[in-house]
């Protein structure tokens, strides 16, 4: 059975004082991953245990400090530059149309926001691509802020100075031109030009103080925060984004978020599978009636149902063969899912976690030697992103999501708006196929025994 540092009421208490601090809500199935971190930051303060610490925290007049390390601590940092290249690809297309918008109206002024940016990969990305479009072209009004809940975080972002993993997926021309490589080849320093293209803060998306002054922007990219949250944080932050976007603008959310029962505020778009959404063009409040009652106010799709097929009552060989094709494809869709999610993650996450306490164990040895911790400190960070990603899945989440598609467009074939198809809340008019079975491929995973080679293990966080 698994001992915890902290006991049930420690990490109830450690839980609520999380949450009201960053919103970030530990449920019991992540109940590992707080009590390993509050361990650490208690160790390092010579607390033996859990109260003795808590009781620091919230009573010490010189704590600040500690709760600022123990946020970067409970706070997730796995990131990259050029993370997620479909989003990137996407966001491409985005920024070429409002560039042309604005130049069209002689209002050269594009903000963009990267609402949890954590070392600053994100940000200084987005600044990139912005910068390749605009090609050099002068009298532009860039602004791109990022900000995140960690300060540690954010002066790390403001070093710029990155290592070798950070920025393994940066294409060419971008690694040539914004970067230099240190005398240590293992790291990456960020020209000084494109570190000061960016403008960093930190802030908590849940304190209305911190974020009601920021408004008018045209891309805000909040990516996977809202799965650390609960519906009560979500929603919070769901609205103040929408408040923080000029209508129409941009909302860009993580590939594992998602704003199911949570907000009606934002229109779905043609990328919408890849979770880009929409302030609408002419709203002018948020839309939170429909998530109140949990969405049973549907929103208007924002494309016609496709009418490929009528009303079974109509149908013709031919027809029934598409429907017939189309609902097998569904099942296949959902037997592999299945597959993916009964893949013992709660095994495995039940083991991950015994070895990281087990490693912890290790490290607090004093007979061991200085490489060895350092070997030990490593490993167990490692785990711990393993841990994290888990607890995210983002084929699984794609996948979902390419199924209700196409539940969405079997729904609008069988019954059409006659008949009062339901309304999934989800596009129909673009997501990826590829990611559902065809019926003429054979199954690639026969012979796999579901062991991890460390090339799928660095996959994970390509």
């Amino acid at each position: 059975m698994q001992t915890y540092f902290l006991d049930d009421q420690t990490f109830a208490q450690f839980r609520a004082y999380i949450y009201d601090l960053t919103g970030i809500d530990y449920t019991e199935s992540k109940r590992y991953l707080l009590d390993t971190r509050v361990r650490r930051r208690a160790r390092e303060t010579n607390m033996d245990d859990g109260p003795s610490y808590l009781n620091f925290l919230q009573t010490s007049a010189e704590n600040q400090s500690e709760i600022d390390l123990l946020i970067d601590q409970v706070s997730t940092h796995e990131t990259s530059f050029f993370r997620h290249t479909n989003q990137i690809a996407i966001f491409e297309k985005i920024i070429d149309e409002i560039i042309d918008e604005r130049r069209m109206a002689g209002n050269k002024r594009i903000k963009i926001w990267s609402a949890a940016c954590s070392t600053g990969e994100e940000p200084y990305t987005l600044a990139m691509v912005v910068r390749e479009k605009l090609g050099g072209e002068t009298g532009w009004d860039i602004s791109i802020e990022g900000t995140d809940i960690s300060s540690g975080s954010i002066a790390q972002a403001r070093r710029g100075r990155f290592s070798e993993r950070n920025v393994r997926s940066t294409p060419e021309p971008y690694l040539s031109k914004y970067f230099r490589q240190d005398k240590d080849p293992r790291f990456y320093t960020l020209t000084p030009d494109m570190a000061n293209s960016v403008k960093f803060e930190a802030i908590s998306l849940i304190d209305n103080a911190q974020t009601n002054a920021r408004r008018d922007f045209d891309i805000v990219f909040c990516r996977n925060v809202l799965i650390y949250f609960d519906d009560v944080a979500k929603k919070k932050v769901l609205e103040m984004l929408w408040k923080s976007l000029v209508p129409g603008g941009h909302l860009v959310l993580g590939t594992s978020d998602s704003l199911h029962g949570l907000t009606d505020s934002f229109q779905r778009t043609q990328h919408s599978v890849f979770n880009f959404f929409l302030r609408a063009p002419d709203s002018t409040v948020p839309n939170t009636a429909a998530a109140a009652t949990q969405g049973t106010t549907p929103t208007a799709r924002a494309v016609e149902a496709a009418p490929s097929l009528p009303p079974p009552s109509a149908l013709d060989n031919s027809q029934s063969l598409q429907l017939k094709i189309l609902i097998e494809r569904l099942d296949r869709g959902i037997r592999d899912l299945s597959e993916d999610l009964n893949n013992s993650l709660g095994k495995t996450i039940d083991a991950v976690s015994t070895v990281t306490t087990t490693l912890e164990t290790l490290v607090q040895n004093e007979n061991l030697d200085p490489k060895s911790r350092a070997e030990l400190r490593g490993a167990d960070r490692q785990l711990m992103r393993i841990l994290l990603f888990l607890q995210v899945g983002d084929r699984t989440q794609q996948k979902t999501e390419a199924l209700r598609a196409t539940l969405q467009e079997l729904s609008d074939n069988l019954l059409g708006a006659e008949k009062e198809a339901p309304d999934l809340q989800v596009s129909i008019t673009s997501f990826d196929k590829n990611l559902l079975p065809q019926d003429d491929e054979e199954s690639d995973d026969e012979d796999d025994d579901g062991t991890m080679s460390q090339d799928d293990i660095d996959a994970l966080f390509n």
